[in-house]
């Protein structure tokens, strides 16, 4: 009966060591979480309104905020826990806003634990309203 024991707490030890050292190496390898989920930055002179819908890979709603930006003002939101601790990559659609409908952008991107979505308004370019991903990696 001792022996039985022994090996099926070997068995339970044995996942969860496996489990526990992949995140470790994981953390080590990569660093720390990016903490911010997305960034929107007003390049522009000229104060805006932003709004800022994001759907996750089922297309269902996981967050939704308007801001009102002053030029040069950037703002963050910080990653949800199941992107900050996740070891895989996950799909959002980032639907953007500007000035209640003069201006809008839909643009599907690909995010981990170690990349940020940066908004970029600034009517000066070619399309104000600039999707982009910010990824880093690697001790800080």
């Amino acid at each position: 009966m001792q022996n039985i024991r022994k090996i099926l707490f070997r068995l339970l030890i044995i996942p969860i060591a496996v489990i526990v050292s992949y995140y470790v190496l994981m953390l080590l390898a990569g660093g720390p979480a990016l903490p911010d989920f997305v960034e929107i930055r007003n390049n522009d002179t000229e104060p805006h309104e932003v709004t800022v819908e994001v759907l996750d890979s089922h297309n269902s709603s996981i967050f939704k905020e308007s801001y009102k930006l002053h030029p040069n003002e950037t703002i963050s939101e910080a990653k949800p826990f199941s992107l900050l601790y996740s070891i895989y990559m996950k799909e959002y659609t980032f639907r953007t806003t500007l000035d209640n409908g003069t201006e809008e952008s839909t643009i599907t991107i690909t995010l981990h634990r170690w990349s940020t979505a940066i908004i970029v308004i600034d009517w000066d370019n070619r399309y104000p309203i600039t999707t982009m991903v910010k990824v880093e990696t690697g001790n800080h």
